[in-house]
């Protein structure tokens, strides 16, 4: 009798520690901090990045996250070139769908949060992204302006003189400082009209 007491809490002892061992690595693979490291990532929770509420395999939003932040990193992750793609293929950004379509950090009031890694869930109405502003300065000759950029987020310059057709002026790539175009090419035209497009 005593035998099989021992066998039983022996038995019992391999299952508890199997048990604890496992549920020790579905909690390690699950970042709580990166929860706060993105827009409204309360509201779904661990689901943001894996199949689980209790972590475990990464779902597609969690892959993305995955090939811009190093393993058990702390660092700062969310920018504007995770929140451009649309990782879960739904048609509509991951910024979109987590209320911060330019990726700034900041979500946009009254924004419809949904979650990024699931296609079945997405914005019923699109959400504007907000466009860098320009600093222009008074200047005679050449053309200069100033704008922030967001690390490694590509802008691209491009310049019309009629509105019909824009041409391609040059492609800056943000480093997260406010950064300055010139132009530098022979005025052609009495006016020139410019804008920033952010690249994709």
């Amino acid at each position: 009798m005593n035998h099989l007491k021992r066998k039983l809490t022996m038995s019992f002892n391999i299952i508890l520690f199997v048990s604890v061992y496992f549920f020790s690595i579905t909690q390690s693979n699950a970042r709580s901090w990166r929860v706060g490291q993105i827009p409204n990532g309360n509201k779904f929770g661990c689901l943001n990045c894996h199949n689980s509420s209790y972590g475990g395999s990464l779902n597609s939003f969690g892959f993305s996250v995955k090939s811009v932040v190093g393993r058990g990193s702390k660092a700062t992750f969310w920018n504007s070139v995770l929140a451009a793609k649309d990782s879960d293929g739904d048609g509509s950004s991951n910024g979109e769908e987590l209320g911060d379509p330019d990726g700034d950090g900041k979500s946009t009031d009254g924004a419809e949060i949904t979650n990024p890694s699931n296609p079945e869930s997405k914005p019923q109405k699109p959400v504007e992204p907000v466009l860098p502003e320009l600093d222009i300065k008074k200047s005679k000759s050449p053309f200069s302006f100033n704008f922030k950029t967001v690390k490694g987020q590509k802008y691209e310059v491009q310049a019309t003189n009629d509105f019909s057709m824009w041409d391609f002026v040059d492609t800056i790539e943000g480093t997260g400082l406010e950064m300055i175009f010139t132009d530098y090419r022979e005025a052609l035209f009495l006016r020139q009209f410019y804008r920033l497009k952010v690249k994709n």
